[in-house]
Formats: C-alpha cells, sequence, structure tokens
C-alpha cells in the first residue's frame, strides 16, 4: 500500500513515493544500456527480485503499486496483451518521455500479472518525465485507462485514479484516499517551494506502520535521495550517473560507496551502518 508523486514547478521535476509493505529484503541497481544509465528498486518476492520502481538517466519515473479495482475484478491477460513489466522496463532502457507509452494503449491491452503481494488486488503505474508530462495507466475490462496530470502535479495511492476523473480531490474514496488527500493539499499550498524537503515531508506525512522505504528523485540532477523504515532523519543519495551512494543526513561520516555489481542489497547497506 504504497503513495507516489510527480510534482513540477518552475522548470524543475520531483518525483516521490513511498514503499509500504511486510518487511521484506530490498535491492537497489543501477546499471547502464547503450547511452542510459538506469536505477531500480526491487523487493524479494516469490523468491525473486521484482521492479517496483524504476528511473533512468534521460528523467523517466515509472512505479507501479497495489490497487483495488472493485469486487470480482480479474486481470485479463490474455495471448494478445504486452506484460505490463517486460514493456516499463523497455522503456527505461529505451525512452526518456512519457509520450511513447500513449502509443502502446491503443494497440494491444497492457494487462499486469496477479499481485504477488496482494492477490486480491490489481496493480497500477504512474509514468512521468522530466518535461512535466505524467499519467497513470489502469486496466479496464478490455482496455487501458489513462489518468494524465492536472495541475502541474499527480498523485496515486491505492484506489483506482480513473474512476475519479471527474470528482474533486477530497471526494475520492477507496484504500489510500486519505493519503491523497493529504498529498494533495500539501503540494497545492507549496507548489512555489517545493523541494527534496518538501517531498520527504510528504512522504512523512503518507508514511504507514509498515513503510519500509521513501525515495525522492530529482531527474534534472540525476540524484536519487532514499530513507529506509520511516527513519527520514537518515538519507543516502544515489547518483544514477556515477553509480554511488552517498551516506548524508543523520551520520556520523559522509561515506560514498561504488555499486558493486551494479546492485546492493539494502540489509547489507544498513549493516554498515549500525
Amino acid at each position: 500500500m504504497c503513495t507516489s508523486f510527480a510534482v513540477y514547478h518552475q522548470e524543475k521535476a520531483i518525483y516521490g513515493m513511498n514503499f509500504d509493505t511486510d518487511d521484506i529484503d530490498l535491492r537497489l541497481k543501477v546499471t547502464s544500456y547503450n547511452d542510459k544509465n538506469l536505477f531500480y528498486f526491487s523487493a524479494l518476492l516469490d523468491n525473486r527480485y521484482r521492479d517496483i520502481a524504476g528511473f533512468n538517466s534521460e528523467g523517466l519515473f515509472v512505479c507501479t503499486q497495489a490497487v483495488e479495482y472493485g469486487p470480482g475484478f480479474r486481470a485479463s491477460c490474455d495471448e494478445n496483451d504486452w506484460f505490463a513489466f517486460e514493456i516499463f522496463d523497455e522503456a527505461l532502457r529505451k525512452t526518456g518521455k512519457s509520450s511513447e507509452f500513449f502509443e502502446l494503449p491503443d494497440k494491444r491491452v497492457i494487462s499486469y500479472p496477479r499481485n504477488p503481494l496482494f492477490p486480491d488486488l490489481g496493480l497500477h503505474t504512474m509514468i512521468a518525465d522530466k518535461t512535466g508530462d505524467a499519467f497513470i495507466l489502469e486496466e479496464g475490462k478490455d482496455r487501458n485507462i489513462i489518468s494524465p496530470i492536472h495541475n502541474d502535479f499527480i498523485i496515486m495511492t491505492n484506489f483506482p485514479n480513473g474512476n475519479f476523473e471527474d470528482v474533486n480531490y477530497d471526494k475520492v474514496c477507496g484504500i489510500g484516499a486519505d493519503r491523497y488527500i493529504c498529498a494533495y493539499e500539501y503540494i497545492s499550498d507549496h507548489m512555489d517551494s517545493f523541494g527534496i524537503d518538501e517531498a520527504f515531508e510528504i512522504l512523512s506525512k503518507t508514511s504507514q506502520d509498515n513503510t519500509l522505504s521513501s525515495i525522492v528523485y530529482e531527474p534534472l540532477k540525476n540524484e536519487i535521495y532514499i530513507s529506509f523504515k520511516k527513519d527520514l532523519s537518515k538519507r543516502w543519495k544515489i547518483s544514477v550517473v556515477e553509480k554511488t551512494i552517498q551516506s548524508l543526513d543523520g551520520f556520523l561520516n559522509n561515506n560514498k560507496i561504488q555499486f558493486t555489481n551494479d546492485e546492493i542489497f539494502v540489509n547489507d547497506l544498513l549493516g554498515l551502518y549500525k
């Protein structure tokens, strides 16, 4: 049960995400594909690491989280559909623009697998780029539902945004509606000064007892800031370009570590700073 957002102001973009679930192993990965560097935030599910969020060095952001579509909902995958995560990974490797996704749903339905964290729920995805183009992609019965950005920001929790396209922000309902309203009001009140600290403040206000990680990405600088287990007083900074992670606020030493074999396991990282 996560919260994510993308905010744009004065040619500046900020993305944020809380990852909320049971205590499971996490992995951070920075790798390269042709002329792009790619960051993946992954969780160990069913004995394999599954990508929850990804960024590339051209400023594209993709994250997927649980959604409650309603009673009796079933994913409508068939042999003619495109498997969502394969498309998202390909996009991170090959493009930096959200707009290229808009062409896909008109050709074939993008379908999601059964949610490994919450089998009775579905999944939906936020896709954003540094130019201010962002949308949320969700499943319909036989088509994709796309909810574009409004008012220079977009928020996704765990209800289907597509069901509330023409509804005032404070009238949404479903799982995470309270977090959505909280984030919406805070962003609206802080648009003129919105930056890294404001992004973390939203993640603090919308965190839950099971928040495992809070992530903020500044695409124009290709820098990611990340905290773990609600301890927002301690932050690391990841450079997508340099492939490094550096301890920042809340630590006695300011250490910079190179990603070994492109990846770092979060439990190992936390063990270094006990």
